[in-house]
């Protein structure tokens, strides 16, 4: 296959990605707001969406696997740790402690998963055609300003609310004596995850707002 067709096979590939995962998080906010509406209250709202919501995000892995092989130019690392936290609150949270669905935190992070994703996978599908309107471009680079927070908030509220129930329960923690000699305590792991939001969200949130400077606001070229 010449280097020509590799690149149109993978344009084709990220074209159906990236549609794929815009559809999804339509329908999963669509279904979350439906929900909202008739039932007057968030809670039953992840058990609405909850596989669909497990696919999209957990799908999101692929986007490592496009930055390694070379579809896409970003870094693989920071492609990881960014998918990452948001699958862990899922699995590791979500998913593992039910009672962690019933605080606001919930409704916080749903939406705001919805609204930054539709945005981020719609902008990539037409970046690749090179047809993005400008308005897509502003929400793109001005959402996150509202949506970011908020989900960070979302989902450290969940995290925090699954806190005495992994303890009380004893979730995913391997305690000393066994043959392995080793231990490991879910509850301490979890308190680490949201430490590390203390340095992680104002440089992430500073390195978007570069971004979206960058972006908005190029700066004019010197006149001749």
């Amino acid at each position: 296959m010449s280097k020509k067709e590799q690149g149109s096979a993978g344009k084709a590939y990220l074209t159906l990605y990236n549609a794929v995962q815009t559809a999804s998080w339509t329908f999963i906010l669509a279904k979350t707001l439906l929900y909202f509406h008739e039932k007057k209250c968030y809670k039953g709202a992840f058990e609405n969406v909850e596989w669909e919501l497990g696919l999209a995000q957990t799908a999101g892995f692929l986007e490592v696997l496009h930055c390694i092989i070379g579809l896409v130019r970003s870094n693989p690392f920071l492609t990881f740790v960014q998918i990452l936290s948001r699958v862990v609150v899922y699995w590791g949270v979500l998913i593992l402690v039910p009672e962690s669905r019933l605080q606001i935190g919930l409704p916080m992070l749903l939406v705001a998963w919805c609204i930054a994703e539709i945005t981020r996978y719609l902008f990539y599908v037409l970046a690749l055609y090179n047809a993005c309107p400008s308005i897509l471009i502003w929400c793109r680079y001005s959402f996150f300003l509202v949506l970011y927070p908020t989900g960070v908030s979302g989902e450290l509220l969940s995290m925090y609310s699954a806190l005495p129930y992994i303890k009380e329960r004893g979730l995913l923690t391997y305690g000393m004596p066994n043959k392995y000699n080793i231990s490991f305590d879910y509850h301490l792991f979890m308190i680490f995850v949201m430490l590390t939001y203390i340095p992680g969200f104002p440089q992430m949130y500073g390195h978007m707002l570069k971004q979206r400077s960058k972006v908005l606001n190029p700066p004019k070229e010197k006149a001749q």
